[in-house]
């Protein structure tokens, strides 16, 4: 992209430089011969190229890096008084040639036989008008580069960010999981190597195919489809899980990761007591660009009172107003027997 902006850039300045030397040429070739209108449009532009670049290209830059902009206006002003005073010289100069019958008699510079001063500040405003144009030109390249590594560095904290808080979303859960594994080992090695194939299958998602900015809905769908399942051997008997997946179109594509914090959520919150079979109900449906999520578990009463949220929701919240933001609604529901989230998300 920079390299893009350089290049049309430098042709723009090509082309302003061109218009600049024909804007001369055809102001004075009505006024005097073409080889004389020729030679003073070269040696203007001989005297205003380097001096307007060294301003716009060296002064100016220099300027904006330190901020001394105040420095800049008084070294603008002293490099347009010294252009102005070398046009002044010029223009002596090819009236002198005119006068010595070098060039026909013209036009051109009828009545330049003034003082030096007043010619000297006439010229003050042919100087100013290409140092300002091309200083302003130099001044909006600089200030678009600005902007982009504003941008790019904004970028690349909000990525930073959403790895990190991606990468906090279920350490626990994996923890718990493996744990459980390890003891099924010992009591159902047949229930333990099936739960450790299906969690291999959550694992390998999470490693391999969550580096995306974006994923299919579909493959997301299936990765909480597997976590469900893994859940629902782990506690067995000991939960009543309930699922519905409604998605019209899997090729549909939303952030990795996005989903399962709540789904996590529901599975380590729920009520798990010899007198009470808890329950988690989750439901997702995609109609178009409409996302909806639902996610309830059920609670003892003492959970009541304790604090449901969970650092893998607060990261999620996170995640949405960096991705989605102002594309979805989160409404949570908590009472004494129920936790429930509702989460919309326009993709």
């Amino acid at each position: 992209m920079k390299n893009s902006v350089l290049k049309y850039y430098q042709l723009f300045i090509v082309g302003m430089w061109i218009v600049f030397a024909l804007m001369i040429y055809t102001q004075f070739l009505h006024v005097s011969a073409p080889l004389e209108a020729l030679l003073f449009v070269i040696a203007v532009l001989m005297i205003t190229y380097p001096l307007t670049t060294y301003v716009s290209g060296v002064v100016l830059p220099k300027a904006i890096e330190k901020k001394e902009f105040a420095f800049f206006i008084v070294q603008f002003i002293l490099f347009t008084l010294l252009l102005s005073f070398l046009y002044t010289i010029l223009i002596k100069g090819f009236v002198k040639l005119e006068n010595n019958e070098v060039f026909p008699a013209s036009t051109m510079f009828m009545g330049i036989d003034r003082p030096f001063y007043i010619d000297f500040l006439g010229n003050i405003l042919p100087a100013f008008v290409p140092n300002i144009v091309f200083c302003a030109t130099r001044f909006f390249k600089e200030h678009y580069y600005v902007l982009q590594e504003q941008a790019r560095l904004r970028q690349t904290h909000l990525e930073d960010q959403l790895y990190l808080l991606r990468d906090q979303i279920n350490p626990h859960v994996m923890f718990n999981v493996l744990n459980h594994i390890h003891i099924l080992l010992k009591k159902d090695v047949a229930l333990a190597d099936e739960l450790l194939l299906k969690y291999s299958d959550v694992l390998r998602y999470q490693l391999y195919e969550c580096n995306l900015e974006k994923v299919p809905l579909g493959k997301e769908i299936n990765y909480l489809k597997d976590v469900v399942e893994v859940e629902k051997k782990r506690w067995s008997h000991e939960l009543e899980v309930n699922c519905s997946w409604h998605i019209e179109n899997p090729e549909k594509v939303i952030s990795p990761l996005l989903l399962i914090p709540f789904v996590e959520n529901a599975f380590k919150h729920v009520a798990r007591l010899p007198s009470q079979v808890g329950f988690v109900h989750i439901d997702v449906s995609q109609k178009r660009d409409e996302l909806t999520l639902n996610v309830e578990n059920s609670k003892a009463n003492f959970t009541s009172r304790m604090n449901v949220s969970g650092i893998g929701l607060e990261n999620v919240k996170k995640r949405l107003n960096i991705l989605y933001p102002d594309r979805y609604e989160l409404a949570v529901k908590n009472t004494e027997a129920i936790y429930k989230v509702t989460l919309c998300i326009n993709l």
